[in-house]
């Protein structure tokens, strides 16, 4: 397989010269620095954040993966609003949405650069923590894309198929195993946020089948989005 910060530099110079007579050299002072202060950022502004979800919204996957992929630089790490767990889930699908309209177009330089890219962060992302969009829990999802349902007789394991706004491509199938059994029907029709750590990802490079990824999730969890 193909594989802000603001930095805020203040730099006091002590450019006071030493005045002598004119029978001694003018001796001039090293120039003192001050360190480096780092602001470290913990959380991605709401402002970016919407930047990004309405080039999600729009389909801009070219827009998408770029800022997913600047906003995961800027955050080092996780806060308590799983904005980088969040932003992992966001540059696959975007990239996925890439692909997929790279093939479309016959650009098939283009698709493979963008499988390459893909290939370098999925070895990066594998053992990381993961949170998906919110979606609805159905009971039963026959024929529906884009909302949870439970495995059949697997009652630890639940699964979405993740698809364009047309439902004609998809980007990836997800599944997500949880340490214990979940009772599907507690969630039913919420929103929910479905998350987990990626153990593994499988690739499809046949054209002729519409979908790009199977992503792979243990040590599941659930939040419910409350209104």
């Amino acid at each position: 397989m193909r594989k802000f910060i603001f930095i805020t530099i203040l730099i006091c110079l002590s450019a006071t010269g030493i005045f002598a007579q004119k029978t001694r050299p003018v001796v001039k002072p090293i120039p003192k620095s001050v360190p480096v202060q780092e602001k470290i950022l913990t959380e991605i502004a709401d402002a970016d954040w919407n930047i990004l979800a309405d080039a999600l919204d729009a389909e801009n996957w070219n827009k998408s993966a770029a800022l997913a992929a600047q906003y995961l630089q800027n955050l080092p790490a996780d806060n308590d609003r799983k904005q980088l767990a969040q932003l992992r889930y966001i540059y696959l699908y975007a990239l996925a949405g890439k692909i997929l309209a790279f093939n479309a177009q016959g650009n098939v330089s283009e698709a493979e650069k963008t499988w390459n890219e893909l290939d370098l962060i999925m070895a990066t992302f594998i053992g990381k923590e993961f949170v998906m969009p919110p979606r609805r829990f159905v009971e039963n999802c026959d024929k529906l894309l884009n909302v949870i349902c439970g495995v059949k007789a697997t009652p630890k394991a639940f699964r979405t198929t993740a698809t364009n706004r047309e439902g004609n491509a998809i980007h990836s199938f997800d599944y997500v195993v949880f340490d214990q059994s979940v009772n599907i029907k507690e969630f039913e029709e919420k929103p929910t946020f479905l998350g987990g750590i990626l153990q593994k990802a499988d690739y499809n490079e046949d054209k002729s089948k519409p979908w790009i990824l199977r992503l792979f999730f243990n040590k599941g969890f659930l939040r419910v989005v409350v209104k």
